[in-house]
């Protein structure tokens, strides 16, 4: 896991890896970069690298922990799953590393995380246990369909996911799966 102190340093060689990280992912794939590639392209050290990350998996992990966090700024409760989309339309490419990289459990804990955040959920507001057992569901299902749609070469629009979306969510009233 990343451990990033808060102080204004420590967030500037946060940024300058991370920035790093994705002008090697445009020169390499994830699994051929290494802590030297970023200090190359930084010209930050191996141990500021090691000090605010264990291993490249936390680089991304972070990654993608700031982006549902930007998805999440200022969204309300009718509007996340398109708030998550549209962000990660804008973001495929960190996306497709994700998918490439065998690490879909990178994706669907950032999103848990992130999620978690939004408990002021009206129709949870009464019962916060089942808010978990909805943000593990929500996750996985957003998580997979972000996944699916890049293995599937990213061919479809925003709005023509939104669509299969809704007809897969129909679909599982069809059987009886929600009510």
């Amino acid at each position: 896991m990343y451990h990033i102190k808060q102080d204004k340093r420590a967030q500037n060689s946060v940024e300058l890896i991370c920035d790093g990280f994705k002008r090697c992912l445009a020169e390499k794939k994830y699994g051929q970069i290494r802590v030297s590639d970023i200090q190359r392209v930084t010209g930050v050290s191996r141990s500021t690298f090691y000090r605010n990350f264990d291993c490249m998996d936390d680089v991304l992990a972070l990654m993608c922990d700031k982006g549902f966090d930007e998805a999440f700024r200022d969204i309300d409760e009718r509007n996340m799953g398109v708030a998550v989309f549209r962000y990660w339309f804008r973001h495929s490419d960190l996306l497709e590393t994700v998918a490439t990289c065998g690490r879909p459990d990178i994706l669907f804990d950032s999103l848990r995380r992130s999620a978690m955040s939004l408990k002021s959920l009206k129709a949870f507001q009464t019962d916060p246990d089942s808010y978990d057992y909805f943000i593990s569901m929500i996750s996985s299902a957003m998580a997979g369909i972000l996944l699916t749609w890049v293995e599937h070469g990213r061919r479809e629009s925003e709005r023509e996911l939104m669509r299969k979306i809704r007809k897969s969510f129909k679909a599982m009233l069809v059987f009886g799966i929600v009510k």
